[in-house]
């Protein structure tokens, strides 16, 4: 008696685990940069209102998470005259300041200088390759603390016509500043410590065309095995085998201009699911095979004309899912919070 064997439940349990898979954890939550927004102990008699002009910034690496800024410092007493003069210092500068007193200054009330610095800041890699960059200028004061003398942001901005970063875009929506207590050795002792930011980010176009599009035309390639007749199975397999191993390889480059992470970024998010369906192609193109030399022309042919349609619709939902679900939603959560 012959038992006609079907296909259709193992491409059903197949759907089944990458529905689930859409759904499961693939990497750590989105982590929130949301500055602090404690205000600074108000007990200083000295507070000084602290203004930032950028007037460039340079060799942005983020590997290292460094860039270069050339930038006005400004100071200016809150009820002026004060008792103290500020003896500030920018703690994330890797190579000392290069300070230049503008000649303007008014002892007591006002201070000018134009700095230039190479400064190390936070880098999050999550969203990559559509990465923000939070450019950082922490301030404080290297001989009073918090009971003497306070800073707190007055103003941040940038210079029309100087400003202009490769390859990033800046709006000033999200540019802001803070200022929060921070103790050392002593702890009755806290000091006055303000931080002030720019916020970048990449022009989203051209980061999908240098790096994801790339990929979808590679996935897009192997999908073509989809058009070709039941009985070309050499074909189709050379076909998808080779699609396998680019996107493995273009993947590989891809990650190569990031430092590791212990997290997934999007583009490592967007690269496993287009790994599974491309595998899914693989095991299809397999089984056809596999009927074809076994003379089983009728179940090659059902096979084919239902996956050709099915594994397109998936990889094409799947692509939808990691786009709004792992970058879009996240991302404008993060800008929420950045306000």
């Amino acid at each position: 008696m012959k038992t006609n064997f079907s296909y259709k439940p193992f491409l059903l349990i197949a759907l089944i685990v990458v529905i689930l898979a859409a759904f499961a954890p693939m990497g750590k939550p989105a982590q929130k940069y949301e500055k602090m927004r404690v205000p600074a102990a108000q007990s200083a008699p000295d507070v000084y209102k602290v203004e930032i002009i950028v007037l460039n910034l340079f060799n942005i690496d983020l590997n290292a998470g460094t860039y270069s800024m050339d930038f006005y410092l400004m100071f200016t007493c809150q009820d002026a005259p004060c008792a103290l003069e500020p003896q500030w210092d920018v703690l994330n500068s890797t190579s000392g300041l290069d300070v230049q007193d503008q000649g303007v200054n008014r002892p007591f009330e006002y201070y000018e200088y134009r700095v230039k610095a190479d400064m190390i800041g936070r880098v999050d890699y999550q969203f990559y390759p559509f990465d923000y960059l939070y450019v950082d200028v922490f301030i404080e004061d290297k001989e009073y603390d918090s009971s003497q003398i306070a800073y707190e942001y007055f103003a941040v901005s940038v210079d029309p016509n100087l400003f202009n970063p490769a390859g990033w875009l800046h709006n000033g929506k999200y540019d802001l500043g803070a200022t929060y207590p921070v103790q050392y050795s002593n702890p009755d002792t806290s000091y006055s410590r303000l931080d002030i930011w720019l916020f970048l980010e990449r022009d989203w176009f051209g980061a999908f065309m240098k790096t994801v599009f790339a990929a979808i035309v590679i996935v897009m390639i192997g999908m073509l095995s989809y058009l070709m007749k039941a009985d070309a199975t050499s074909e189709r397999l050379a076909l998808v085998s080779s699609t396998l191993v680019a996107i493995v390889l273009y993947h590989i480059s891809l990650v190569a201009g990031v430092p590791a992470t212990g997290y997934l970024t999007f583009i490592d998010k967007f690269m496993i699911w287009t790994y599974l369906i491309v595998f899914m192609s693989l095991v299809v193109s397999v089984m056809m095979m596999v009927y074809v030399n076994a003379g089983k022309q009728e179940k090659a042919e059902r096979l084919h004309s239902w996956t050709r349609w099915v594994v397109p619709a998936l990889w094409i939902a799947s692509m939808a899912f990691v786009f709004i679900f792992e970058l879009i939603i996240p991302y404008n959560q993060l800008l929420k919070n950045s306000l």
